[in-house]
């Protein structure tokens, strides 16, 4: 079913159909006997203490009434009311209440065959909140909301100008969330132009949730407002003025008047509400926790959140907002370090794959976790959370906040990229920024180009194997400019490095200057795969950085390794050769694997060969092995079932690299059987 922004609570739909039985209560004419004397007078003192707020005397008196005159139906409507009053509090009066509503029923319907409309009322209603008060299954209690209808329709039909019955006939459609039916009923009101004094109160407050439910804020405040007017002590119109004033206040194009206004009505009613204990408590803490942070008051966001949160579970995006308030607190403190931006953080990056969280909170998200990354002085990780918000940007071309805010991001790539010495992504980050809608950020743009005219630059950056010496010697080249720092170029604004990948091991690689060429040489390196990285800087501490692609220095072929039988060995049985193949830089070329068993000496049989092209040359006994099946790196060859004769044995390995390095292997055992 559609859900109701805001839902009536149990009390006002109880409240707006059994309130309405105090309208139809007349004074008694003292004519007649004295019971109908005694039974009025007493009514009358009961109805005189219900007003006073003083319930014990009620009872009192309308026990009097009801003993002087057993057949006065008028105080057991009043009493079956005040059962339901109790009954918000003790929901098993509910059914005591309708029990007293039946028992009218009956007693009505005996004397004069009809039955008064505050018990028809009074039976719908008591049969549905007897039912709620159950925990209900949703069946049995949509079962329940359509019999309550069924009772008013029939009043109706009994009492066709009554505004009342359209009034609780509202009240279930809302209940249905039926928010067209539940207007028809409202509108019915006026046409009927008959509504008791009690009940003009409940269809205020009807009027109000339909135009909430309608997304017309200020008409539900209006009438809110009017059923305070009519009675200031009920709690049901403040919790529904304040969810509207909530929603109001999370409008995105609220006036700051409004807005005043708006967090005015909230605090007033706050106190009130939470005295109630009532659930909106809560929303109404985290609405106005979202407008502070909207207004950057994050330490008074906190404490609305923090209200929030111990009168109930937040949901995702007070959540998210509360993360939002703690980093700008941490902020505003200067607290700008990991420990302060961790809780923030942490749900900041929860957002990023929230199925919860939309384009426009993951974009929000992205950005603050590039700002916390980026003073913390993790330029990296910065830059990564930046990049993700640029590109989470594209499908949220045309929202105002959004393109506000990325040329701010674009800056701010900008200066990451800058630290790091990537000047050409930083001339690609001033251009996408561009666009910035503030003169200062113009002009910051504008500074920052000229900056980068200036900026060192390296060019012509080259690092590649040359055969110099040996086979695997290493050249670096390039040309070096340092337009703006006052002193020449020297060895003291060059850093010149080879990185070990694997390891990821750094050393510095000694150069030589020729007035802005540079030349590095390294002789032989170790086996590896390296990168070399250039950085220059000038006197004002601006860089620029190059980085060469890739490369490997293989010298080795592969080796046997886990040899068995292994070297000088004495085994009591021979069935295979086993040894597993290695080559830390390059794969193994199995196709070029040879492998040969020379037997000792007197042998009928000088050798075999194992394996040849890469394929085994005779099956296992266990049939494990296939004859002519491919060998792989962990090599086990079968020998044949031929007769081993006691002595040495040699074993003969042929193999190669993916690159052609080759390798012959050779050891020898001992066979003892």
């Amino acid at each position: 079913m559609i859900r109701l922004p805001f839902r009536l609570t149990p009390r006002s739909a109880i409240e707006l159909a059994v309130a309405l039985l105090l309208a139809f209560v007349g004074l008694v004419l003292i004519l007649g006997t004295t019971d109908e004397y005694k039974a009025g007078k007493a009514f009358n003192l009961a109805m005189d203490s219900y007003s006073a707020g003083i319930f014990e005397d009620v009872y009192d008196a309308l026990e009097d009434a009801m003993r002087a005159k057993p057949d006065y139906s008028a105080p057991r409507e009043v009493y079956a009311k005040l059962l339901v009053d109790e009954a918000y509090a003790h929901p098993a009066k509910f059914a005591e209440a309708r029990g007293v509503f039946q028992a009218i029923e009956r007693r009505q319907r005996a004397a004069q065959g009809t039955c008064s409309l505050p018990v028809l009322i009074g039976l719908a209603v008591t049969d549905l909140e007897t039912v709620r008060a159950s925990n209900p299954t949703p069946q049995a209690l949509r079962a329940a909301v359509q019999e309550a209808r069924g009772r008013l329709e029939a009043a109706l039909a009994a009492y066709p100008n009554s505004g009342d019955v359209h009034v609780n006939l509202a009240t279930v459609a809302l209940l249905e969330n039926d928010l067209p039916r539940c207007r028809a009923e409202l509108d019915k009101v006026v046409e009927v132009g008959n509504i008791s004094p009690d009940a003009l109160q409940h269809y205020c407050n009807l009027q109000g949730l339909a135009a909430l439910g309608e997304g017309q804020l200020g008409a539900a405040v209006t009438e809110f407002g009017k059923v305070q007017e009519f009675r200031p002590d009920w709690e049901v119109p403040q919790l529904n003025l304040g969810a509207a004033y909530a929603r109001m206040l999370l409008a995105p194009d609220l006036a700051p008047r409004a807005a005043e206004q708006a967090v005015a009505a909230l605090r007033n009613i706050l106190a009130r509400v939470k005295k109630a204990k009532a659930p909106l408590y809560a929303r109404i803490c985290q609405a106005l926790g979202t407008y502070y942070v909207r207004q950057d008051l994050p330490a008074d966001a906190l404490l609305r959140f923090a209200a929030a949160e111990e009168a109930g579970e937040l949901p995702w995006q007070c959540r998210f907002n509360q993360a939002i308030a703690h980093y700008l607190n941490a902020m505003a403190a200067r607290r700008r370090t990991p420990e302060a931006f961790a809780a923030p953080a942490a749900e900041m990056a929860l957002a990023l794959n929230n199925p919860e969280a939309g384009p426009r909170d993951k974009f929000l998200a992205a950005c603050l976790l590039g700002t916390m990354e980026g003073e913390c002085g993790r330029r990296t990780q910065a830059i990564t959370h930046f990049q993700r918000a640029a590109d989470a940007a594209a499908p949220l071309a045309s929202d105002p906040f959004v393109k506000a805010v990325l040329p701010t991001v674009h800056m701010s790539l900008a200066t990451l990229y800058y630290e790091s010495g990537e000047l050409a992504k930083v001339a690609e980050q001033l251009e996408r920024a561009k666009d910035a809608p503030d003169e200062l950020a113009k002009k910051k743009l504008a500074a920052f180009a000229k900056l980068l005219e200036n900026a060192p630059r390296i060019s012509q950056f080259e690092a590649k194997l040359e055969p110099l010496f040996t086979e695997h010697d290493l050249a670096v080249s390039a040309t070096l400019a340092v337009p703006a720092s006052p002193k020449p170029l020297s060895a003291e604004n060059v850093a010149l490095r080879l990185i070990e990948t694997v390891s990821n091991t750094a050393k510095p690689l000694p150069f030589l200057l020729n007035g802005s060429s540079l030349y590095a040489v390294a002789l032989n390196p170790p086996e590896g795969k390296y990168r070399v990285e250039l950085a220059l800087t000038d006197a004002f501490g601006a860089r620029d950085k190059a980085t060469s692609e890739l490369f490997e220095i293989d010298r080795d072929p592969p080796r046997a390794v886990d040899c068995s039988p292994a070297e000088g060995a004495t085994v009591t049985s021979l069935s295979s050769i086993a040894f597993r193949l290695e080559d830390s830089m390059s794969a193994v070329d199995l196709e070029s694997l040879r492998v040969m068993l020379r037997y000792p000496p007197g042998s009928p049989l000088a050798s075999r060969v194992l394996v040849s092209g890469g394929k085994y040359q005779f099956a296992s006994a266990d049939g494990s092995v296939a004859r002519n099946s491919a060998a792989t790196t962990n090599v086990r060859a079968p020998l044949p079932a031929d007769k081993l004769l006691k002595g040495e044995y040699r074993v003969t390995v042929h193999v190669r690299d993916s690159r052609g390095k080759a390798r012959d292997i050779e050891w020898a055992f001992v066979l003892n059987p």
